[in-house]
């Protein structure tokens, strides 16, 4: 079974180019520890650093950091999947999204392809990672530079909300995909 499990994800991300197959776990799992360790701060908008936590800072540091991982990894994913394919709706292109939500409606998975849902979706979560890790950083440097922002704060923990939906729902897809796959793998 752990042998197949290896296989059928070697087939979910087997068309990525390594580096960016690096990236997205290393995102992965850095997000997954952003969003746990947020979880146990305790810090308001009126909160000052000197009665940040070190838990906190933490957390704080490691979204600086995430950052530069953040934009290096959105710059590949942009420059293999092109700006049209990600944001189709920029420039009203809704055809091939139309088509996979019609697939949805009748229950099947459909395939990723330019333009599509996967792809328009993959785009939206690539854009709510960056909003967040900009948003936090943002605040930590206004706290750091100016004192406490509580509309600073608000405006990062609002769009950590999205990433949190993104990251969430693309986990639930890729297991679904991968169940397809483990379906389709033993009935052939």
């Amino acid at each position: 079974m752990e042998k197949k499990l290896k296989v059928g994800l070697k087939t979910l991300f087997g068309t990525l180019p390594n580096i960016e197959r690096y990236l997205h776990f290393a995102v992965l799992f850095w997000v997954l520890l952003q969003l746990l360790s947020s979880g146990l701060m305790h810090v308001h908008g009126d909160t000052e650093l000197n009665q940040i936590s070190d838990l906190a800072f933490i957390h704080i540091y490691s979204g600086l950091v995430l950052l530069p991982v953040s934009l290096i990894f959105a710059t590949k994913v942009i420059m293999r999947r092109k700006i049209q394919d990600l944001y189709p709706w920029l420039s009203g292109h809704y055809q091939v999204i139309k088509e996979d939500a019609e697939s949805l409606l009748k229950l099947e998975l459909p395939e990723a392809k330019p333009s599509g849902l996967a792809a328009t979706i993959e785009g939206l979560g690539i854009l709510a990672l960056i909003l967040a890790v900009v948003t936090g950083s943002v605040w930590y440097l206004t706290v750091f530079t100016s004192g406490p922002s509580e509309w600073l704060l608000s405006i990062h923990k609002l769009s950590v909300t999205f990433i949190q939906v993104y990251f969430f729902g693309h986990a639930l897809f890729a297991l679904l995909h991968l169940v397809q796959w483990w379906r389709e793998s033993s009935t052939s």
